[in-house]
């Protein structure tokens, strides 16, 4: 794919949006995430459903506020999953019709990523492909998934549990069964992005939340991911608090470098499109934590709050002299101040150290 910034470019422009807001932080709404993933689907009845793929009465109580709540804090893109079981917990992480047409009521695009036992030793071989592959057909067939938009493929361990040659295999036997109907995507440690990339199987690379994986560090920092899922699990924020459930989100980050779109689609079936000045703004904001462990205060040189731990990111909303403003949660809100000594940008991503340092359950 022809990259539409170079590096260079790329790192002025950060520079420019971090150092824009000076006088205050109203500008940083330019800069909130606006993608996310899910691995159950926004519904309030979703834990007491049958466990089945589309019982007619499963998942049939939307929870409007947290959508709601989604599209006024600036996301636009939900990333939700097909898989061959609901797991235990999850009735509902297949998402059906039924949601598609939920998301695209309150403006959301739609991107779909395939995972199931995604952690399993030696879990993709070519044998295997073929049934994932003809399975992530039918599923697109009955939610009316476009052809021409992405399936995103869970490789979602790290790179010791299968083969290289095994995941090669995989993603040829799942690029001829698709036989370019659907674009391919893997969202897998870095180094089998890197892997996947070379042998050109795939058309976009995202790229998980787990810095000590084989690889993520080079791939972050060679510019060829499209997406980083920079935060997990968050139900703390307030994109996810007081909304009737307890509801986990990840989000995630687009590369301007890469391009605008990440394969996800609209209610009429076209592609969703972003805007490289946005993406430009949102991506110049997430620096990444350099110290082993990074205190969080409430004003400078005040009380420490939180800490942030190494190879993680924060949203930086404002910088003054050696303090910077951050949201440690992703929800657009400032959460104290940290030291900017600590911190670098998107395109350098420090090498994680095992240490004493937990990343908060926020």
């Amino acid at each position: 794919m022809t990259v539409s910034l170079t590096r260079r470019h790329f790192l002025s422009l950060s520079a420019a949006a971090i150092l824009a807001p000076a006088k205050g932080v109203s500008a940083t709404a330019h800069s909130r995430i606006h993608v996310i993933d899910m691995a159950n689907a926004p519904f309030l009845d979703r834990d007491t459903v049958p466990d089945t793929l589309d019982a007619a009465n499963a998942c049939s109580q939307p929870n409007h506020r947290f959508l709601e709540k989604l599209t006024s804090s600036g996301v636009d893109t939900v990333l939700r999953y097909f898989s061959d079981q609901n797991n235990a917990g999850l009735n509902c992480k297949n998402v059906t019709r039924r949601e598609r047409d939920l998301l695209h009521d309150h403006g959301l695009a739609l991107a779909i990523v395939y995972q199931f036992e995604g952690r399993g030793r030696n879990r993709y071989t070519g044998a295997r492909a073929s049934a994932d592959a003809l399975f992530c057909l039918d599923r697109a067939r009955i939610i009316g998934q476009p052809e021409g938009s992405a399936i995103y493929f869970g490789v979602d361990s790290d790179v010791g549990l299968n083969t290289d040659q095994g995941v090669l295999d995989y993603f040829r036997t799942v690029r001829a069964v698709f036989d370019g109907r659907f674009k391919i995507g893997i969202y897998a440690a870095g180094a089998r992005c890197d892997l996947i990339r070379s042998a050109e199987l795939a058309d976009y690379f995202w790229v998980p939340e787990a810095p000590a994986w084989a690889g993520t560090r080079a791939f972050m920092n060679s510019g060829e991911w499209t997406m980083y899922q920079n935060k997990t699990n968050i139900d703390k924020s307030g994109l996810t608090r007081d909304l009737g459930q307890v509801l986990h989100i990840d989000t995630d980050i687009v590369n301007p470098l890469w391009g605008d779109s990440i394969g996800a689609f609209k209610r009429d079936g076209s592609e969703m499109r972003y805007a490289p000045g946005r993406l430009t703004m949102i991506a110049a904001a997430r620096m990444w934590v350099t110290a082993d462990r990074l205190d969080v205060f409430d004003t400078p040189n005040g009380a420490v709050v939180d800490h942030i731990c190494i190879a993680r990111t924060v949203h930086v909303l404002n910088m003054t002299g050696d303090w910077a403003l951050v949201d440690t949660d992703e929800d657009g809100i400032a959460d104290g101040y940290c030291r900017h000594a600590g911190l670098a940008p998107l395109s350098e991503m420090p090498q994680w150290r095992p240490g004493t340092c937990k990343v908060n359950d926020i």
